[in-house]
């Protein structure tokens, strides 16, 4: 058993040092605050993967100083609402971007005032919920980060037992699939990179993870006849937004 222990911490640790940190030569896709124009988010990875900006209700995605995307802030729950989510382009998406094997996905998150307690708040989302729906995602739902992750018919969910993120301080939230059958959730402080609290990780027997349609960055979608609980629209400012093989 010991030996299991030894083996499973060594490939939690792997996947974790493929953060923003490491995120070079694995690196799929990563939003590191560039904007190419005010519709266009920059990759900064030799993939160029840039994110078409898509809004509605007056809402954008700004690049202050090129450090950090800042997404509408404020909630909304009645429409017409500020919306603007970010939709990588991918001229399909490519196999393994989700699955089968391991790999990561996460951001830096700094929430700028109290989230909604009405209304999720997605900061990554690759696919819908519900039977038949393949699904990888990281959401801050009331300020607290989440991983949620399905093949269709199983269903791996992660969160913290008790940490809501505080307003105006940064963290990094990573979400790994470590391998076929391991999960992890980590969150970091930003400027020491310590742990704010202990791994979380979760054993399921899930198959390969290929969710359909294309990924989004800051919510689901974007209508304008729909609210905050439909859209999940985040709000707050996201930095080193990136997905990656292990």
């Amino acid at each position: 058993m010991a030996r299991v222990l030894q083996a499973v911490t060594a490939l939690a640790v792997t996947a974790a040092a493929a953060g923003p940190s490491g995120v070079g030569r694995a690196a799929e896709l990563r939003y590191a605050g560039a904007m190419i124009s005010p519709v266009l988010v920059a990759d900064s990875t030799r993939h160029a993967r840039h994110g078409d900006v898509l809004s509605s209700g007056g809402g954008r995605v700004l690049s202050p100083g090129g450090r950090f995307l800042r997404f509408p802030a404020g909630s909304c729950l009645a429409p017409p609402c500020a919306q603007a989510i970010i939709v990588p382009r991918v001229p399909r998406v490519p196999d393994g971007f989700g699955g089968p094997g391991p790999f990561a996905f996460g951001a830096a998150v700094r929430l700028t005032a109290e989230p909604p307690r009405a209304a999720g708040m997605n900061v990554w989302q690759h696919g819908l919920a519900g039977p038949g729906h393949a699904q990888w995602k990281l959401q801050v739902d009331g300020g607290v980060p989440a991983c949620r992750w399905s093949d269709g018919a199983g269903v791996v969910l992660l969160r913290p037992a008790m940490l809501r993120l505080p307003v105006g301080r940064w963290y990094v939230l990573r979400c790994a699939r470590v391998s076929p059958v391991l999960f992890e959730l980590r969150v970091l402080d930003r400027g020491s990179g310590a742990p704010v609290v202990a791994p979380v990780y979760a054993t399921g027997r899930l198959g390969a993870i290929r969710p359909r349609g294309a990924p989004t960055v800051g919510g689901k979608r974007v209508d304008p006849a729909r609210d905050d609980r439909q859209t999940d629209q985040f709000h707050g400012d996201l930095d080193d937004v990136y997905f990656a093989y292990q």
